[in-house]
């Protein structure tokens, strides 16, 4: 068992850090560096969730993939994207990232299914490996694109300051993300109760984590250059 202290300090220093960069690119970069810094922050995080999402651990209270605070940690940077500079900004970093991600699973079949050198001796291992982490990239491109177009539009519609806004976007959003991700990345690969209890428990993982996202979040306020009522772009 992933102690659960472990799993809390684990989320606090990737969550720490994609705040720091943020708010470090911008204070030495601007408006522009930030662009970049955090749609860079992003696409990472993301490739990272889906290759660690291949293994589940338990952490006392909720069976969660391994990249559960990695992914948490993508809407964080995604809701300063939206705020900062507007919904249409955050649904093209959702798009591409979708884009990026399937071609991304493109090249991992490929390479699967490309002959080896007659001296290798772990294809069937390397497929085995990298195959299930191409079918979580699928799950992951559903759920991810479905869940993120929907927190854009919440962050950006929902009137408030950072703690309301984020506050309901995160939750709904990362719920609808587990309902999808879950049976497609993980159906006929475990019995049923193992993918309900999972699906529950990544539920459970993330909004657990939601503090954490409006933090990150609320350390960019001077970032952001919002009010505590800011008008909807």
């Amino acid at each position: 068992m992933y102690p659960i202290l472990y799993f809390l300090l684990e989320a606090a220093v990737v969550y720490v850090l994609a705040a720091v960069v943020m708010y470090a690119s911008w204070r030495l970069g601007g408006d522009d560096v930030l662009l970049a810094s955090a749609v860079s922050s992003y696409l990472m995080l993301l490739t990272v969730s889906q290759f660690l999402a291949s293994k589940i651990m338990n952490i006392g209270y909720a069976n969660l993939p391994s990249g559960t605070v990695t992914y948490s940690a993508t809407v964080a940077t995604l809701d300063v994207l939206t705020l900062k500079y507007g919904r249409r900004i955050g649904y093209w970093v959702v798009r591409v990232a979708a884009l990026l991600q399937l071609g991304l699973w493109a090249i991992i079949q490929l390479t699967i299914y490309a002959p080896p050198a007659p001296f290798w001796n772990l294809q069937g291992a390397f497929a085995s490996i990298v195959g299930e982490s191409a079918r979580i990239a699928v799950a992951s491109v559903a759920a991810f694109f479905t869940a993120e177009t929907l927190d854009v539009h919440l962050v950006s519609r929902i009137m408030g300051n950072v703690f309301k806004r984020v506050g309901i976007s995160d939750p709904v959003s990362m719920t609808v993300d587990s309902l999808v991700f879950v049976p497609i990345a993980f159906y006929g690969v475990m019995p049923i109760p193992a993918l309900l209890s999972t699906m529950l428990g990544l539920i459970l993982g993330k909004i657990t984590l939601v503090p954490l996202t409006i933090g990150a979040v609320a350390v960019n306020r001077s970032t952001l250059k919002y009010a505590p009522v800011i008008q909807i772009r």
